[in-house]
């Protein structure tokens, strides 16, 4: 089964689809009809008890509320702790259970409205992600090259596989507007690695003077490490992050000729999962981040911001790590709700160093039916909590940071 791909802006289906209708005596990837959408039940073999994966719509239909809040949306069956995947060449892997396979929080319906609410509030944020995103690149997230530091240099005969997309500067708009540049997964990977235990500014600082110096990975595997480590020392730890950057480029040659991760599009998620995750240093976030900017798959990568406020909002125990809050989430969130929701969460916790306070009420209210009273009018208070959201982009934009 392809992973799934991102919609966002569809419009769902006007019918709430019961999980529980017509499975009954459903045989191996035979499709069952329910309300309102359709089910694929798939059966491990050779198991002694059999596991099925169902796949449901993952935006829920909205209902009117006679004008109380724009919309909300109705909630069904929360997806199955244990899930199916396919292998790579055939058959079916099952994947581990949720570490919290008795919480069942987050709903469907608070991630949703979680998103809505952190969408209007972050709102030039939010717009200017989505039409970055919806301009056909994948330029969002670590391993973009912030135009403002790319210094000139020669472009390879191999950039179309070893290095970012080169596309046109446009005068007149600020680095988060110009248009997305699809990046190979390398960058992707690398970009990851520089940003952690760092701030974004400073790693997108890293990568920008890393690409402007040494154009393809080829010429990043065979350098001196000093001559790569000074060009990413404002990333910090960069003797470490050297090391394990020149050995997954040098495995890769080994293995496959080539300093190039291309190869993993052609991957399942967990396939491709695992292949990141045999690099030292190449951990469940930077495995997760790699997957949804890059690869665009459903992923909901954790990082501190997110793991934080998840635990706030007591989506996740107060005792989850980092690794387990992941595990937790990316088989409760709603894959067509990922994307959206991880940004602004990771942009949130930026800005209002991951209080949920706010959050809280606005999730709370509108599972109350209450739509958009009480929280969404602090929106609109002078230099109230919008205000402190707007300057925070505006500084964010003019320095190249972006999410992730």
């Amino acid at each position: 089964m392809a992973p799934s791909k991102r919609t966002r802006g569809a419009k769902p289906s006007a019918s709430i689809p019961d999980p529980s209708a017509g499975t009954a005596g459903a045989s191996p990837s035979k499709k069952v009809k329910t309300e309102g959408a359709w089910v694929d039940v798939v059966k491990v073999e050779g198991q002694q008890n059999e596991v099925e994966k169902k796949t449901f719509a993952s935006t829920p239909p909205k209902i009117d509320t006679g004008g109380v809040g724009k919309s909300k949306r109705a909630s069904f069956a929360s997806p199955p702790s244990t899930s199916i995947v396919p292998a790579v060449g055939g058959g079916a892997v099952a994947v581990a259970a949720s570490p919290y396979p008795e919480m069942k929080r987050p709903t469907i319906e608070e991630c949703w409205f979680a998103r809505d609410a952190l969408a209007q509030l972050h709102s030039t944020f939010f717009d200017t992600i989505e039409s970055q995103h919806h301009g056909g690149g994948n330029a969002l997230g670590p391993g973009s090259v912030t135009p403002a530091l790319l210094a000139p240099a020669p472009v390879p005969a191999d950039a179309v596989i070893t290095s970012t997309a080169i596309v046109p500067v446009v005068p007149g708009l600020t680095v988060l507007e110009q248009p997305a540049a699809r990046k190979c997964v390398l960058d992707s990977l690398v970009g990851t690695i520089l940003s952690q235990n760092t701030t974004d500014s400073n790693s997108h600082r890293a990568f920008g003077i890393l690409k402007a110096r040494f154009p393809t990975w080829e010429s990043v595997r065979v350098a001196k490490p000093k001559l790569v480590e000074d060009a990413i020392k404002s990333g910090g730890l960069a003797e470490i992050k050297v090391t394990r950057i020149q050995v997954i480029l040098n495995t890769l040659v080994e293995e496959r000729g080539q300093a190039c991760m291309e190869y993993l599009r052609g991957m399942d998620d967990e396939a491709a999962k695992k292949e990141l995750s045999r690099f030292k240093g190449v951990g469940p976030k930077t495995v997760s981040c790699v997957l949804m900017f890059c690869l665009q798959r459903a992923e909901f990568p954790v990082d501190t911001h997110v793991w934080k406020i998840a635990a706030g909002l007591g989506w996740v125990p107060k005792s989850a790590t980092r690794d387990t809050a992941y595990e937790h989430l990316n088989r409760r969130v709603p894959d067509a709700c990922k994307f959206d929701l991880h940004v602004l969460l990771v942009e949130h916790g930026k800005v209002y160093k991951n209080d949920v306070k706010w959050l809280k009420q606005a999730v709370q209210q509108q599972l109350a039916g209450k739509g958009e009273v009480g929280w969404a009018e602090a929106l609109d208070q002078p230099g109230g909590i919008k205000a402190a959201a707007e300057q925070h982009f505006a500084i964010k934009s003019g320095n190249g940071g972006v999410c992730g």
